[in-house]
Parts: structure tokens; C-alpha cells; sequence
């Protein structure tokens, strides 16, 4: 009888080292495979990014702008469709900001947060960028001893402005070698992407006649796009020049007025129309003045080229403001002047 308990007892013990040795070879596997098991990962590859402390990292930066002053400034934003979305609106009213919801992706200082994934990052983190209006910052972060830390430089991009003071320090563990920032060059549409067609397409071969009141002109620095964009396809730029204007001012003078006359003799009636964008960037002392600025300059030049014998259906009018600058694509003061020919197909 005890030799049979012995007995028992061994297979037992065998049975357990066998299939202790299984489990142990099956959890190597699972690490020479590369699986994610809960056993596998450490705490820092498990822990998530607080996204709060990244959305008060760049908030910080965008609120130092005179025109993205909280106290001063309504931003627009859609429904937040991230959690990241939804920690910048609360940041965002944190520090003073009034929001305005829109249901379109525009207006003046629309709101724009969104990670690029790390599987699209050359260093393998996720990049947080967040714009308002034409200003963005970017910026790289990781979980360090259980932390989220910057890991990249902050960059900046469209603004002039060369001073700003990180708040790094509500990050538990600084990587002091990563508080710096980098001015980037604008990366946004040039003139001739706001007048570009939505698709290359023939020319219809006769004249365009718009219907009265069938366009609703915008502000193109809300939309960065011409609202005579349908219009220019199956055009051709063939010559461009900017008007300048005196600041406050909607005097012609007689150097624009050469240029005017320059465009009306290049003009062909049975091909070619006129783009004619006014233009008004930054302060003005005239209230409400960038709108009435550039859309007197735009109808001043209008009526100029009218007078030199063009018809009105010749001549595509519309405007560009903001009470910041927008250097990098449209003049501060002025009108900008394209003459467009139907291409040949």
C-alpha cells in the first residue's frame, strides 16, 4: 500500500515539473515573438501619456501671442472628437478662453488638436500638434519612470514673434536638454494655392456669366481658399502683381494706377477674367477696418478697371483680413491683381 502511495505521489510531482517547463517555454515563445502579454510589458510601456499635462504644455505656448491673447481672443472649435480635443477645450477655458462651437471646419481662430501617431514619427513617439488660426505647436512626449516628459524640441510655426517661455516645469521629470523651441518656416497655402481650381478641368470654351447674388463672398483668410475657386478651372495664371496701398488708405495712386492700365492691355475680352483680392493684415486704426479695408481696396481697383472699359463680369472681386499678419501668403496693405486665360485643350 505505501509502495502504491510513493508511487502515486511521484507521477504526481512529474506531472507538475512537466507542465511548469510548458508554461515556461510557452511564455519564452511569447517573448521571442514579440507578443504583448500583461506579463511581458513594464510599467512604463503600459502607462498612457497624460494628455492634460500636454494640452497645458502647448496652450501655455499659443496664449503668449498678443493676437491669441485668452482675455482678448473667441476661438472656434468643432465637437471634440478626442480625448486630446476635449483636454485642450478644458485648458483652454481654464485659461480664459471663450469657445465658440462650429459645425464647419473655419472661422478666424479655429481651434485644431491632433495626434500624429507614433507609427508616422521617425523616433517612433506620437506628436501632439495643436494650431489656433494660422499659429501651431508641436511637440513630442513619452512616459519616462512612469512620468509623461517631453522628448523633442517645441516647434512653432506661423508667427513672427521669436519669444516664448515654455512652462516645462510641471513635468515631474524634465529632460532639460529638450526645453527649447524651434521657429519653423510656414507651411501653409501660397497665393496661387488659394486661387487654384479644386480639379484640373477643361475649359467649358464660352465665356462665364455668373448668376446674379449666386456667391456668398467669405473672408478667404477664414476659408484659405478663393470664393471663385470653381470658377478658375480650366484657367491659367498669366501674370500677377500686388498693389500696395498707404496704410489706413484706400488711395489708388498713380503707380497702381500704371499697373492697372499695364493688366487692361494684356487683357483678351473673349478669354480672360480677373482675379482681384484686397487685402488688410494687421493693426488698423479704423474700426472695424481690416474687413472695410481690403474690400474698399478690392472694389477701389474694381472701379478703376470698370473705367478703363472692362465689364463687371470680368472682373471676380474679393477680400482677405485679419488683424494679425499674414505675410508668408498676402500682402498687409494692398490688392492682389491676377489676370487668368482660359486654357487651350
Amino acid at each position: 500500500m505505501g509502495s502504491f502511495k510513493s508511487t502515486v505521489s511521484t507521477l504526481t510531482r512529474i506531472r507538475q515539473v512537466c507542465l511548469l517547463s510548458m508554461l515556461t517555454v510557452s511564455l519564452s515563445a511569447c517573448s521571442a515573438i514579440g507578443l504583448n502579454t500583461p506579463w511581458s510589458q513594464s510599467e512604463s510601456e503600459s502607462a498612457s501619456l497624460d494628455q492634460k499635462l500636454i494640452a497645458e504644455n502647448l496652450v501655455n505656448t499659443l496664449a503668449q501671442f498678443p493676437h491669441l491673447n485668452p482675455l482678448m481672443s473667441t476661438v472656434q472649435a468643432l465637437k471634440p472628437a478626442s480625448s486630446f480635443a476635449r483636454d485642450v477645450e478644458d485648458e483652454l477655458r481654464e485659461r480664459g478662453y471663450k469657445i465658440e462651437r462650429i459645425s464647419a471646419p473655419e472661422g478666424l481662430y479655429r481651434v485644431n488638436a491632433e495626434i500624429r501617431q507614433a507609427s508616422q514619427q521617425a523616433d517612433g513617439e506620437p506628436l501632439y500638434m495643436l494650431t489656433i488660426g494660422q499659429v501651431s505647436a508641436e511637440r513630442a512626449y513619452k512616459v519616462i519612470a512612469d512620468k509623461t516628459v517631453p522628448v523633442s524640441e517645441q516647434i512653432i510655426r506661423g508667427t513672427r514673434q521669436r519669444t516664448v517661455a515654455l512652462n516645462d516645469d510641471i513635468f515631474e521629470v524634465p529632460q532639460s536638454e529638450y526645453s527649447v523651441v524651434a521657429f519653423k518656416a510656414y507651411e501653409g497655402p501660397s497665393i496661387e494655392d488659394l486661387l487654384a481650381p479644386p480639379a484640373l478641368g477643361a475649359a467649358s470654351g464660352s465665356w462665364w456669366k455668373p448668376e446674379p447674388k449666386t456667391v456668398v463672398k467669405r473672408n478667404i483668410y477664414e476659408t484659405m481658399t478663393s470664393n471663385y475657386q470653381g470658377v478658375f478651372a480650366g484657367y491659367e495664371d498669366i501674370d500677377q502683381s500686388i498693389l500696395v496701398f498707404p496704410n489706413d488708405s484706400l488711395r489708388l495712386g498713380d503707380v497702381n494706377k500704371g499697373i492697372i492700365e499695364r493688366f487692361v492691355a494684356e487683357m483678351d475680352p473673349n478669354t480672360d477674367i480677373l482675379s482681384v483680392i484686397g487685402c488688410s493684415h494687421g493693426e488698423t486704426e479704423i474700426s472695424n477696418g481690416n474687413s472695410l479695408l481690403a474690400l474698399g481696396r478690392a472694389n477701389r481697383v474694381k472701379e478703376a478697371l470698370m473705367f478703363s472699359g472692362l465689364e463687371h463680369d470680368q472682373i471676380l472681386d474679393e477680400g482677405c483680413w485679419a488683424p494679425q499678419l499674414f505675410d508668408e501668403v498676402m500682402p498687409r496693405r494692398g490688392v492682389v491683381l491676377t489676370l487668368k486665360r482660359q486654357s487651350k485643350s
